[in-house]
């Protein structure tokens, strides 16, 4: 009878582990898949929501092992990665977020952390879970041992993730702001006069020609 009640314990305590552990797994999906969504835009205001939902339900059904993958070529790379701006109609614009490392050290170990995790996601599901002897008290121990174990890394990405997202949000409300602010309509203004000037200089040497 105690044994019986001891498992059905350590049995409640595994699944609502697991049940934490897989949350925490699924949220570093959903915001790998938010930051790729929203990583790369180029158009017109009126052609710009229509690529997020492209994007959106690009990155929707793939696999976090994918994610993963477009993640270190897209977003996480090294300063020599990062194109120069070009140059695009007075109407488009284009919007583009990476996190540059200069340190390619660093930069590999980064990536390879977040490939780990991949790893242990795909070995939780395929092998400690489908090799569990769900009549066995020291079992269910080690499962809660290994879950216990791997959650501070899962934490530890979260956070890292949710900086990039707080990063990539205060940035996006900073030239908001610098948008509507007077100093930037000053500027605007004055750059305006400054091109009729040359437009106006470049003329009158045309005439003279």
């Amino acid at each position: 009878m105690n044994e019986q009640i001891d498992i059905e314990t350590v049995r409640a305590e595994a699944l609502r582990k697991l049940g934490r552990n897989i949350v925490n797994f699924s949220k570093i999906e959903a915001v790998l898949k938010y930051l790729l969504s929203v990583s790369q835009f180029k158009g017109t205001k009126e052609t710009i929501s229509e690529q997020f939902h492209r994007n959106h339900d690009k990155h929707r059904k793939e696999t976090l092992g994918k994610l993963v993958r477009e993640f270190h070529n897209n977003v996480l790379v090294n300063d020599s990665q990062v194109e120069a701006t070009t140059t695009h109609s007075n109407s488009e614009f284009s919007v583009s977020f990476k996190v540059t490392y200069d340190d390619q050290n660093f930069l590999k170990s980064q990536k390879r952390t977040l490939s780990d995790i991949v790893v242990e996601r795909n070995k939780l599901i395929h092998q400690d879970l489908a090799l569990l002897d769900t009549s066995c008290v020291e079992d269910y121990r080690k499962l809660i041992s290994l879950l216990d174990e791997q959650n501070p890394r899962l934490l530890a990405h979260l956070e890292e993730l949710g900086w990039m997202i707080e990063a990539m949000g205060d940035n996006l409300k900073t030239l908001k702001d610098l948008l509507k602010s007077p100093e930037f309509l000053q500027y605007i203004q004055s750059n305006k006069s400054e091109v009729a000037t040359q437009e106006e200089t470049e003329k009158k040497k045309i005439k003279k020609r």
